[in-house]
């Protein structure tokens, strides 16, 4: 019985680790093809995402599987799930505000809204005029 579970435990942590693989290698295929930085965005912030994840839910089952907790990696999913589409839409805002072009050769329309890095600029000069 034993022997039954350990290897069921084994094929599902093999499964993930699989899923895991298949979705960072098409995160790193669509950063090396994908056109523009608009599109490339895309790539690490979806399927690297999803890779991690995977990788990660197969190491808490291993843990889980041998008597230890696997806080560590619950912890490490949350960070990369919140971090990754904070940090690409960052990213999409300073290109924007460069103007940089996309393929088809448009500029995309400027942010009505100070970006991050200008704020405290407007602050300042807010406490200067007062």
């Amino acid at each position: 019985m034993e022997n039954n579970m350990q290897l069921i435990m084994e094929i599902i942590v093999s499964f993930f680790l699989i899923i895991g693989a298949f979705f960072t290698l098409v995160g790193g295929i669509g950063m090396v093809k994908l056109p523009d930085l608009f599109m490339r965005l895309h790539a690490p912030t979806k399927s690297s995402t999803l890779g991690l994840g995977s990788f990660l839910l197969a190491g808490m089952i291993y843990a889980a599987f041998n008597s230890r907790l696997g806080f560590a990696e619950l912890l490490i999913t949350l960070l990369a799930f919140i971090t990754a589409p904070v940090s690409a839409n960052l990213i999409a805002q300073a290109a924007i505000h460069l103007r940089l072009r996309s393929t088809s050769g448009d500029v995309p329309e400027a942010i009505n809204r100070p970006l991050p890095w200008q704020r405290q600029k407007i602050i300042k000069q807010f406490k200067d005029d007062i």
